[in-house]
């Protein structure tokens, strides 16, 4: 697929079977991730291969939702949020949004993305860390212990032109930078296709399988087992089902995008003249967005995710929609 810069594609999605998709493909990572059967072990091979530590007990989370504070709030949605938790082995069960997390966890977010959006990846990662680190510690929990935190981005396209497969980002002192300023927030940008920066032979391979899931990039014991995990899941008729139901949510995602993005254009200068009827337009685009959507039975909250709009914003036009009707 050719992708354009901002968020948007250069063609139009085309229907691919289930047994086509990539893990790069958002679906069929989220399903491997929250499989009871596969989840756990696929994440640690992951973890493995990418940076290289053996983790031996993992608490998975997938789209893991983060709030932001207060309703009108820009949340975000994790696509795997995963904790080491090898050490509750002896220090027993942890609520991570509400007990003490213990000093020397690490927690990590894999996030695949074939959306080209280089301009904005830096702040959107700025983002992200500031709201999972506010979910992490209790008011009087010393800020020692708050764990370190990697965010993982897998994608197809180079962020930052320098032809590496591996951007690690971590805060620094400018003016020099052998001080020591370890706040345990690390941004690891994976470009599928870098040569740069003599990565290892088991990370080339994997992301090569990662972007294409087919059988001749199967050339390791790691992608074996990953590949044996993913045909299990492709074979599941609950995936299957999942899978059309996702393609109807991207269908809305498609939809609510272009309205944004002709309102865009009407921000950067359309003629004074059409402004008001194009407003309208594209007010009446979202409109009909949400309403086709709460008829479809999605919630506030899944409308809003997709439309960009606040829950109360979206239950005031489907409120406004069926006072008309009554």
């Amino acid at each position: 697929m050719d992708y354009a810069e901002n968020g948007k594609t250069t063609e139009t999605r085309k229907f691919r079977r289930l047994e086509e998709l990539n893990l790069l493909d958002d679906f069929l990572f989220q399903e491997m991730v929250a499989s009871p059967e596969v989840g756990e072990e696929f994440c640690r091979i992951l973890l493995r291969v990418i940076l290289g530590k053996e983790v031996r007990k993992v608490r998975v989370i997938p789209q893991r939702a983060v709030q932001g504070a207060g309703t009108k709030r820009h949340g975000i949605r994790l696509d795997a949020y995963i904790e080491d938790v090898s050490r509750e082995e002896v220090m027993g069960e942890l609520d991570m949004l509400d007990a003490e997390v213990v000093q020397g966890q690490d927690i990590y977010d894999f996030e695949p993305n074939k959306v080209r959006e280089r301009e904005r990846l830096p702040r959107k990662m700025r983002y992200y860390h500031g709201l999972i680190d506010t979910k992490l510690l209790k008011a009087s929990v010393s800020y020692e212990k708050l764990p370190n935190v990697f965010i993982i981005m897998i994608l197809p396209y180079d962020p930052f032109g320098k032809n590496r497969m591996v951007y690690t980002v971590k805060s620094q002192c400018v003016e020099d930078n052998t001080v020591s300023y370890e706040d345990g927030a690390v941004k690891l940008f994976l470009y599928t296709k870098g040569k740069a920066g003599n990565p290892s032979q088991n990370l080339i391979d994997m992301l090569k399988y990662i972007e294409r899931s087919t059988v001749e990039n199967i050339i390791n014991q790691d992608i074996k087992r990953i590949d044996e995990l993913v045909r299990h899941i492709k074979k599941s008729e609950e995936v299957d089902t999942n899978y059309m139901k996702s393609w109807e949510w991207e269908k809305y995602i498609e939809e609510a995008a272009t309205a944004r993005g002709l309102a865009r254009g009407l921000e950067k200068g359309l003629e004074q003249g059409l402004e008001k009827g194009l407003e309208q337009g594209l007010e009446q685009a979202m409109v009909k967005v949400i309403l086709n959507m709460h008829e479809n039975g999605y919630t506030s909250q899944q409308i809003a995710i997709v439309t960009e709009k606040t829950p109360e914003e979206v239950r005031a036009v489907i409120e406004k929609r069926t006072a008309v009707l009554a």
